[in-house]
Order: C-alpha cells, then structure tokens, then sequence
C-alpha cells in the first residue's frame, strides 16, 4: 500500500476533559441572557472549532456522564470520591456542550455505565481496524490503548505521544499501564494502590513480571530481582492481592461496550445552521465565535 491510499485515521475525543479545562480557565463572566455562567460552552465551542479546522474525515466525542454511576463505583464505592460532583451550573453546561456536538452534526456518546475511556476504547476496538486512532485527550491513562501506529493528541499544547512517549512517561509499555496504575496507585481517582510500593517499584516489578498474573505466578521470585525492600514487598502483595486485582478492574479500560454504530456514522454531518444561530443566541456568544461557526455552516452546505 503506498503513502497515497493509507487509511484515513479515526479521531477519538474525550470531550468531557475540554468541558472541565474551560470551565475551570475561563472566566466566568461569560453568560447568557438570564445570567447563567457559559463559560465551559464558550471555550469548548472554540475548541470545536479549532479541531474541525484539520477537517477530520472521521470524530466522534465522549463524554463521561457516569459521574457517580460508572460500574467501577460499584466495584470500588472510593472510587473517584475525591471529587466533587458538578453543581447546577456545570451540569447545564455540560448538556449545552452535547448540545453544540449534535447541532454540529458531530457524532457523541455519553452513557449512564460507563465512563468516556471506555467508550473511547470499546470505538478503537470496534472500528478502528487497520486505521490509525488519534485519541484526543490530555489524559496520558488513555495510553493503555495504544497500538503502534496510535497517538494521543493533546491538543491545547499540540503535543503528540505514541507508545514511546508513554512508556518514557510511566516507565512501562502502553500494554502495562493499567497494572501499573493498580499497583503504583492513581490519586487523582482514589486508588490507592498497593501500601508502600511506589511507581518506580511498580515498573520494575512489571518490567520483570509482565502483568498482575504474572506477578502473583512468579511471587516466589521477586527477591531474585534485586529490587531494595523484596521481602516485604512481597509480603504485601500476598496480603493484597484481591483488592490490587480489584484496582485492575477500575485501572483497565473496558473494551466490550455493545455500541450499535459504524465507521460512516463518524463522518461529521452538515451543521444545522438555523440550530446553530439560536444556540448562539441563547448563549449569547460575541459576533467571533458567531462567525466562526457561520463559515463552518456555510462551508459544508
């Protein structure tokens, strides 16, 4: 196959990551007629705008609805407990977001069960095929899903990481990410991980072992490695092991979801152009945005 007839790549965008990072850095003076703070809507409409400017043949966007009902919580109710559930505002804003998705005929998803990770990888694996995936996030978990012609995009810094750039962040390969974050903990979604056993002895473990099975098949071994403190980490992985084989449960991406959609359904649609003026007046967005989305109307009628 040469250069010319290489399958176009499938972008994969976990939509919820932009929400949160304008809502949280833009200045809540933008509002709407009634007042309502707008703020996370305006800035991620812009960056709707400025990803749709690479003309991508193929998107679809996940959102993470499951905020407090993602099935990992029953598995693990601390799951997440850190954080603070959206208030009334945030939760208007996040539906106006979906809200300019569909009016830009961009294909969503958000579901009550499972989180946009794993609707991200339940996508790749359905209809990625022999197509590059380009997962736009700045959530370098997410590498755990990478093959090796796979990036992950994060887009406001332009900042592009292959499995390569994964491994020399964690330390591990794209594969081992999910164990490695069982074992070494994730603080910022309340996993704490396995007592005493840091993310520098979670990759050497893993660069021995492989994965949790092979750890817990090999336990006999760990004090051949050379790795300082063996014998007690080996006493507490034997007094661990079905909550770490629990956090695997919640660190692994859930690949499986049943999604009744196809390639075809990722190619952006035309942009409801009437649908699109009335948004912008009810958020009351100023004339450069307007335009913006005016030309993006007009190009694809």
């Amino acid at each position: 196959m040469n250069a010319d007839s290489q399958p176009l790549p499938v972008y994969l965008v976990d939509a919820s990551i932009y929400i949160f990072r304008a809502y949280f850095s833009m200045p809540d003076t933008f509002v709407n007629h009634q007042g309502q703070a707008v703020n996370a809507v305006y800035g991620y409409t812009s960056f709707l705008l400025d990803l749709l400017g690479g003309d991508p043949a193929y998107v679809s966007f996940a959102f993470d609805e499951s905020l407090n009902t993602c099935y990992r919580n029953r598995i693990y109710p601390q799951y997440k407990a850190n954080r603070d559930l959206p208030d009334e505002n945030l939760e208007y804003q996040l539906a106006k977001c979906q809200e300019i998705n569909r009016l830009l005929g961009l294909h969503h998803l958000s579901l009550h069960d499972y989180e946009a990770d794993d609707i991200i990888g339940s996508l790749q694996k359905r209809l990625a095929g022999d197509r590059p995936v380009v997962i736009v996030t700045r959530d370098k978990d997410l590498g755990q899903l990478l093959r090796d012609e796979d990036l992950l995009w994060d887009f406001a810094a332009n900042d592009f990481a292959g499995p390569a750039e994964v491994e020399q962040k964690f330390g591990v390969q794209a594969g081992q990410i999910a164990d490695f974050l069982a074992l070494a903990g994730d603080a910022v979604d309340n996993i704490p991980g396995a007592p005493g056993i840091g993310a520098r002895s979670a990759a050497r473990l893993l660069s021995h072992f492989g994965d949790l099975d092979g750890l817990y098949a090999n336990l006999d071994q760990i004090e051949q490695t050379g790795i300082r403190g063996a014998k007690k980490m080996r006493q507490t992985l034997e007094a661990n092991e079905s909550l770490l084989r629990m956090f695997l449960e919640i660190t692994r991406i859930y690949r499986d979801i049943e999604l009744q959609v196809s390639l075809d359904d990722l190619r952006p649609a035309a942009p409801d152009a009437a649908g699109i003026a009335g948004f912008c007046d009810e958020m009351n967005f100023g004339q450069r945005v307007r335009d913006r989305l005016a030309a993006l109307s007009h190009g694809s009628a």
